[in-house]
């Protein structure tokens, strides 16, 4: 399965929002300072942890074949 997910989990005292990204075999928790899962107390802010935190994995850390999206940018660039 080669796909990104982010969804929420009721846990006791809130939420954890959960991600997957393409290259994990399995969701993995937003951690707290600490290493911990952090516990949202709301669904909208497990909600919002899992938007911000997959945006910014898309858009700092996306590869293509192995290189990042900056090195293949400024190969574009060369060309263009």
């Amino acid at each position: 399965m080669n796909h990104f997910a982010g969804f929420t989990v009721p846990v006791v005292g809130g939420h954890h929002a959960m991600l997957r990204f393409a290259e994990d075999g399995k969701p993995e928790p937003v951690l707290a300072p600490g290493g911990k899962p952090h516990v949202f107390t709301t669904e909208l802010d497990a909600w919002k942890a899992v938007t911000e935190n997959l945006l910014r994995y898309i858009n700092g850390h996306m590869r293509r074949d192995g290189e990042t999206i900056t090195s293949a940018r400024d190969a574009a660039e060369r060309i263009f």
